[in-house]
This record gives C-alpha cells, sequence and structure tokens, in this order.
C-alpha cells in the first residue's frame, strides 16, 4: 500500500511538471507579431492574416502541439521574405 502510494505521488509530481524542452509560445508570438508589423509594404488584409495566423500557432503551442504550431511561424517567416 505505501509502494502505491508513493508510486502515485511520484506520477502526479512528473505529470505537473512542464516539459523539459517546451517552446517558448508567447516569446515566438511577440516575435513573429513584431516581424508582422514591419512588412509596411504588405497591405494590411494580408498583415492581418499573418496576424491572425500567428495567433493560431500560438494557440497550438499552448495547447502542445509545437509541430503545427511551428509549420504556421514558417509559413509567416515565407511570407516576410518575399
Amino acid at each position: 500500500m505505501l509502494k502505491f502510494a508513493f508510486a502515485a505521488l511520484a506520477a502526479s509530481v512528473v505529470l505537473t511538471q512542464p516539459a523539459f524542452a517546451a517552446m517558448d509560445c508567447g516569446g515566438n508570438l511577440d516575435k513573429h507579431t513584431s516581424s508582422i508589423m514591419k512588412m509596411s509594404a504588405a497591405t494590411p488584409e494580408k498583415r492581418a492574416a499573418l496576424q491572425r495566423m500567428a495567433l493560431r500557432g500560438y494557440d497550438h503551442c499552448m495547447a502542445g502541439d509545437e509541430q503545427s504550431a511551428e509549420q504556421f511561424w514558417k509559413m509567416i517567416a515565407t511570407a516576410g521574405s518575399r
């Protein structure tokens, strides 16, 4: 019984800890938002669409889906380099 209690405690501690190499969701959102704001040649509609894309990336990141977040942020970087 005591072993079970320790195992349950250890499992709860491990599950409540953040991921070791978790992505900085807020930092990535800030980075991409500032790059979008610097796109002076882009139309307001395009900048708004990119802002929505950055927020979707942030939402995926916060949900733990880092691959989808990276895809959104790569699309933003690609759009900015054109």
